[in-house]
């Protein structure tokens, strides 16, 4: 369901905004904050945008490169076993690969989405693949879009390059082993970026991180722990439940990881299928994701938040994290 990037950073550079001003995140205040204590607008199924080629059912409308540049500081993804397929030119989920099958993925998907991959692609799970897996970002299905994983990450490396005033949270819903991760995050030329957080320790602020030249936090949903990089998500992190199909239903109840864990995530979207850009965009509206944010954090007592969204543009997330964050 998720996987996350969260952005924030810390430069004495000058920049076009902050000439001569020591900023993080577009504010100097947020330089002496700890990730916990900083507001980062985020993106759900961030990799699946409707403006890029192939995909079908998007919780976006941009990609992720057009995402970071409009202000968004988290991402979140999910990281699949795809197959190439010459007949159709489209990537077929290597079930098998993954542990998963035909079945499995039945009780997952809604029968419109099977439908429509098994029109695109073939039918899911039949048939013999032909060719190596790859990683891929795809929410749930490949066959309903899907984008290389190393191409993406070399987007976000290109983003840290460009700003070495940024901090990267990665958060990934992971359906592969770690060892594949840990690869694919090397080719891209991204381990020389990665921190490891202590647990028993309070989180470092965005200016520490840029001094160490560790601008990107990597969490897994499932199998983190090693390498020491690629962090469990649920130990460090606390968030909201899913599953909201009514704005009242968006609740700030504990869904998963600890009442201890120092960071909050805000699932803040309504899954209806297909996903609906009017109904996303309603409950991104300010008055009502302020108040959210708000509730929330008071009642889990943590400053900041990650805060997740479908079709960002159509919200107030980014505006909304400036003004919390006190940089606008």
């Amino acid at each position: 369901m998720l996987a996350a990037l969260a952005t924030a950073g810390c430069s004495a550079q000058k920049s076009d905004t902050h000439a001569g001003t020591a900023s993080c995140n577009g504010a100097a205040e947020l330089c002496t904050r700890r990730l916990d204590q900083v507001v980062f607008p985020g993106t759900h199924n961030s990799f699946a945008a409707s403006a890029e080629p192939g995909w079908y059912f998007a919780n976006q409308t941009y990609g992720i490169s057009r995402q970071l540049q409009d202000g968004i500081r988290a991402l979140l993804i999910d990281v699949h076993y795809g197959v190439h397929d010459p007949a159709t030119g489209r990537i077929r989920t290597d079930l098998g690969a993954e542990g998963s099958d035909a079945n499995k993925v039945a009780e997952q998907v809604p029968a419109r989405a099977l439908r429509v991959a098994d029109r695109v692609a073939g039918g899911v799970g039949l048939g013999t693949l032909l060719g190596t897996p790859e990683p891929y970002l795809c929410h749930t299905l490949c066959e309903l879009g899907a984008e290389p994983l190393g191409r993406e990450l070399e987007v976000i490396r290109s983003f840290l390059e460009r700003n070495p005033d940024q901090v990267l949270v990665v958060i990934v819903e992971d359906y592969v082993p770690p060892a594949t991760i840990e690869q694919a995050f090397g080719q891209a030329g991204l381990t020389r970026y990665v921190a490891t957080l202590d647990r028993h320790a309070p989180l470092p602020t965005l200016s520490e991180l840029i001094a160490r030249g560790q601008r990107l936090v990597v969490f897994a949903e499932a199998k983190g722990g090693t390498p020491a990089w690629y962090m469990p998500a649920f130990s460090f992190i606390q968030d909201t439940p899913l599953g909201a199909l009514q704005p009242r239903q968006l609740s700030c109840t504990r869904y998963r990881g600890e009442g201890t864990s120092p960071l909050l995530l805000i699932n803040h979207w309504i899954p209806p299928f297909p996903p609906s850009p009017t109904v996303n965009s309603q409950i991104g509206r300010s008055s009502f994701l302020r108040g959210r944010i708000e509730r929330c954090t008071r009642e889990r007592g943590i400053r900041g938040a990650i805060v997740a969204v479908d079709f960002y543009e159509r919200t107030s997330v980014v505006e909304l994290a400036k003004q919390l964050n006190g940089g606008g």
